[in-house]
């Protein structure tokens, strides 16, 4: 497998980015390396490294972090660019700061191939390949060699970013889904609609991207999510005809890396209404409706139960890009723009009254 095909094998199984990065590394000579991508507003991110001793990072983290002089450097460099840092090891105000005598020298880093393949406000990803030893320095060859590869990696990064979002979105309606009342509204960490049918829309007033605020609706969902008990909402219409709204929230499990989405991340989903039933979504019409094949509408129904858009293929036993390209064809007969979207989509067929007819 070449170089290449391995970065997007990657990009779509996360779990093989450490085999990866070890060969990267190994191509222009490396002895240690770690690649990483953070959200700095929302603390969250995914980081891989081999060949650091453990109890040098620990020590980065407690200790040196606050005092590192070359991490202003590095971070000013463009994205996409390789910095050696090298030719900095040769200013004397680096030699002699207690970064590089304390951290750098007793471990013998000679070099570090630094590049930002991604930086933007408040999120950066970062790769670095560090050389250790009796080892040379980065020449202009290692740093054509890994140009070549950062378009490739800054994109496996994104890729992954957008299908780890893709199971959070899947695995939000799922979760909110179970045992589902009359209706539900998703909710942002900071308490903005991600959604909201129609009907309870126009008897709230809010639509998506509102904050629920200090409304009665509001006040009711946040007091559920702080006591984690039903909370009754009664709001009053125009014609002086009381609507009781039971509101219940639930927590929604997030995996931190699909935070780096451009995307919201829901964090709670408030049920709405007295009806206790679980739901499931009718595939069979849905298909119908949009003329699906058989194959198709298998595809459909793993989607998105599993909300795992990685192993459809090995889960129906079938290869992962016929896997993709049977989602696609789903996504022009859906008149869908991507996966969130066929989500939101099959959560309109959901039955009333489960598996019965």
């Amino acid at each position: 497998m070449s170089l290449i095909e391995q970065i997007y094998d990657a990009a779509f199984d996360r779990q093989r980015f450490e085999a990866l990065l070890r060969r990267i590394a190994a191509e222009i000579g490396g002895n240690a390396a770690f690649l990483g991508w953070h959200d700095f507003e929302r603390n969250c991110g995914f980081d891989i490294q081999f060949g650091n001793d453990p109890a040098w990072l620990q020590r980065y983290v407690e200790h040196f972090a606050e005092h590192d002089v070359l991490r202003p450097i590095l971070v000013d460099v463009p994205e996409g660019v390789p910095a050696p840092v090298a030719p900095h090891f040769q200013r004397k105000e680096i030699q002699e700061s207690h970064f590089y005598r304390g951290f750098i020298v007793p471990q013998q880093i000679v070099d570090n191939m630094a590049v930002n393949l991604i930086k933007r406000p408040g999120m950066i990803a970062t790769l670095g390949i560090l050389r250790m030893g009796e080892l040379a320095v980065f020449d202009h060859a290692d740093v054509a060699r890994i140009s070549e590869l950062v378009p490739h990696l800054t994109r496996a990064v994104l890729i992954q970013s957008r299908l780890i979002d893709g199971e959070n979105t899947a695995d939000g309606f799922r979760q909110s889904s179970n045992g589902a009342r009359d209706h539900i509204v998703l909710l942002s960490k900071d308490a903005t609609i991600l959604e909201i049918d129609t009907q309870l829309s126009g008897i709230l007033g809010l639509n998506v991207g509102n904050p629920i605020g200090r409304s009665i609706f509001g006040k009711a969902a946040m007091d559920a999510i702080s006591t984690g008990d039903a909370v009754i909402a009664e709001l009053t219409g125009s014609d002086g005809t009381i609507t009781r709204l039971l509101c219940e929230a639930q927590e929604l499990e997030r995996n931190r890396l699909g935070d780096l989405s451009t995307n919201q991340a829901a964090t709670h989903a408030i049920h709405i209404g007295i009806v206790d039933r679980q739901r499931t979504i009718a595939y069979a019409a849905m298909a119908k409706s949009y003329r699906l094949t058989p194959t198709e509408a298998r595809v459909l129904e793993a989607a998105v139960e599993q909300g795992d858009l990685i192993l459809i293929g090995e889960k129906l036993g079938m290869a992962r890009p016929t896997a993709r390209t049977h989602l696609h064809r789903i996504y022009d007969k859906t008149g869908t723009s991507g996966f969130a979207d066929l989500c939101r989509l099959a959560y309109r067929f959901v039955r009333a009254r489960g598996n019965s007819i």
